[in-house]
């Protein structure tokens, strides 16, 4: 009787399904993240733009892993400290996803006199439940606008100073 209640109430994954959830779960892995783009380091390992490959697909499995403050080796230029796996998936959905409010979700201006996007680094790992309210948020305008997300073809990345060829060849944004 329980293993009948277990099916119904949560049905095995299909392989599809496994094979996201394997790709996001390997982003602890994540050794380097994009920065410059220099054709060499600085340019993303191969965990993160499998997972940014996948597009809309593993948006809701990104999405779960916001709140995920397990850190992986990835030292954040500039503002000190390590990439959680949260903060890893955020940047892959910023590049499948271009134009996410970041600092009205976080409920925070952006620092134009002082330290500019630190505010998003010191305002998450100040207290866990500012990860999670986050989380919410990003979940929430996902939900929101994901009906009016177009396709845009594009080199264009949105999260680093690199160039050439974009793994997507472009990214979802909302309709204009």
């Amino acid at each position: 009787m329980l293993r009948i209640f277990l099916l119904i109430c949560f049905p095995p994954l299909t392989q599809a399904q496994t094979s996201l959830q394997q790709l996001v779960d390997n982003l602890r892995l994540v050794k380097d993240m994009p920065y410059i783009c220099d054709g060499g380091s600085g340019c993303g390992d191969s965990h993160f733009w499998e997972v940014v490959k996948q597009k809309q697909a593993i948006i809701p499995l990104l999405l779960e892993k916001l709140s995920d403050t397990t850190q992986t080796e990835v030292f954040v230029p500039n503002f000190g400290g390590l990439y959680t796996v949260g903060d890893v998936a955020y940047t892959a959905l910023e590049e499948i996803v271009h134009g996410i409010p970041t600092f009205k979700l976080l409920g925070r201006k952006f620092d134009t006199h002082g330290c500019g996007y630190c505010v998003y680094w010191s305002h998450l790992r100040k207290n866990p439940q500012n990860r999670l309210r986050f989380q919410q948020k990003v979940r929430k305008w996902y939900e929101q606008h994901k009906a009016n997300l177009v396709w845009v073809n594009s080199n264009e990345f949105s999260t680093c100073d690199c160039f050439g060829q974009h793994p997507n060849s472009g990214h979802f944004e909302l309709k204009k």
